[in-house]
């Protein structure tokens, strides 16, 4: 059944005032409430040229690309062709990580649930060839873990681009041609793109970086490696376009259309808890590659995911009881800000549910020594200082990552029992920090932070 087209409420009248107030260049919404649909779009998608951004502009949506990726694995469970349970190796059985042991024993699912501990931020570009996503993982052999296998939740960019591969080696097609014959096409959302060559059929976004209304730069690097396509790097659609594939997974796999996508019980499958987050962090539990949220319930009933690539952020949240599927995209500034706004409106007068908004800062209790210590992965170290009864963050992206993030000192507030949050720069939402893990000596073995797990290298000097 089409959607009904229907004006923005009332609430939304200074959407682009928002926009403006959160120093984001440009923004498209979409808002899906029952079998109406509204759009929204202000701003520019590119503040070099001027090219104003509309609803129907296509924007970068990141990481929301791993619910595609999580949908064709379950199609593929579906037809018999896998199991959730079976060994990567079962596919690939050149696949390899430092730890010998570690890369035979990772299933599927591990990987659909980020659990499976491979350090997972590694963005080393294979190339822009048709074989890009099989040169990556054979690039993966070095690759050290940061927990034990299954023991955490530890966001990991590789590990859908290992299942990227799978479904190329299952399908017998490359990348592209798996996820637009098996989902693009049946959900009728053709402008969706995964190559810069499809996306320029239409008007697109570009990524800035900076803070403020005058810091803002379009970005030197449009996209993350090609190579990385499956966890994200490259994906890039309207807002409508994701309402529609939110509204699939709402609708128990069907399509607006009426095709039937995945069975009801994959598709439900997809929001179950696998695992329990540290508190406050950005997604309450993980499903098979969904983000699991409890609004104003001790259920979870809202999921969805974001996605963040260079200079651009967005956001999809879907709560089943009220038929509400909500899609933000932007392209730089506090576009987490923004969205903060936008979801508290959204669902409080669609569903009567928003979510969580900044805990209250409370006074030290107990030492803050043990906290204390540099924690690292591949991608990024986080040292963590104390200075006049204050806890700070210093956290420094590696050479190789310098564009996507820079360095930064922050500010850590306690919030809870081994719970801290900070600001970083020009951003209005705070980054929680959780030390996990104490040791014999009390001292914490891992920080969580931004969905990511640092494992500490170095005690205090």
């Amino acid at each position: 059944m089409p959607y009904s087209t229907i004006s923005p409420p009332p609430a939304l009248a200074d959407f682009s005032d928002l926009v403006r107030q959160f120093h984001v260049p440009g923004a498209s919404l979409a808002v899906l409430h029952g079998n109406d649909i509204y759009e929204m779009a202000a701003g520019v998608a590119n503040l070099n040229t001027k090219v104003e951004a509309t609803p129907d502009t296509l924007f970068q949506i990141g990481s929301i690309t791993k619910l595609y990726v999580s949908c064709l694995v379950l199609q593929l469970v579906d037809e018999g062709k896998l199991s959730l349970d079976d060994k990567v190796q079962k596919y690939l059985p050149a696949f390899s990580l430092a730890d010998p042991a570690r890369a035979a024993a990772v299933t599927i699912r591990h990987l659909l649930t980020h659990t499976s501990g491979i350090d997972g931020d590694y963005f080393v570009d294979a190339g822009r060839g048709e074989d890009r996503i099989e040169k990556f993982v054979d690039m993966l052999g070095t690759l050290p873990s940061l927990h034990p296998l299954g023991s955490h939740f530890a966001y990991c960019n590789v590990g859908f681009v290992v299942l990227g591969r799978v479904l190329e080696i299952v399908c017998g097609e490359r990348w592209d041609k798996v996820i637009r014959k098996r989902l693009i096409k049946p959900l009728g959302t053709p402008a969706f793109s995964t190559l810069p060559e499809q996306a320029m059929r239409f008007r697109t976004a570009v990524g800035h970086l900076g803070h403020g209304p005058d810091g803002l730069a379009v970005t030197p690097l449009v996209y993350l490696a090609q190579s990385n396509a499956p966890a994200g790097s490259m994906s890039m659609a309207s807002a409508r376009d994701v309402v529609t594939f939110g509204d699939m997974l709402m609708r128990d796999g069907i399509a607006s259309n009426g095709t039937r996508l995945l069975s009801t019980g994959s598709t439900r499958a997809m929001r179950v808890p696998h695992m329990a987050c540290p508190p406050g962090g950005p997604l309450d539990a993980i499903g098979l590659a969904a983000f699991l949220w409890q609004w104003d319930t001790d259920t979870y009933n809202v999921f969805g995911h974001d996605g963040s690539t260079i200079g651009q952020a967005a956001f999809l949240r879907i709560h089943p009881e009220s038929g509400t599927v909500f899609t933000l995209l932007t392209n730089g500034g506090d576009g987490k800000g923004l969205a903060q706004v936008l979801l508290t409106r959204v669902f409080t007068a669609a569903a009567n549910v928003c979510p969580p908004t900044t805990p209250d800062i409370l006074p030290n209790k107990g030492s803050l020594e043990p906290y204390v210590g540099v924690y690292g992965k591949s991608s990024e170290t986080a040292q963590i200082s104390l200075s006049q009864g204050k806890l700070f963050a210093l956290i420094r992206p590696s050479a190789a990552y310098q564009v996507i993030s820079g360095g930064q000192q922050i500010e850590l507030h306690p919030v809870g029992e081994g719970r801290f949050i900070g600001y970083s720069r020009g951003m209005t939402q705070a980054v929680n920090f959780n030390f996990l893990d104490p040791d014999a000596h009390g001292h914490a073995t891992y920080l969580y932070t931004g969905a990511r797990l640092f494992t500490r290298v170095e005690e205090a000097s």
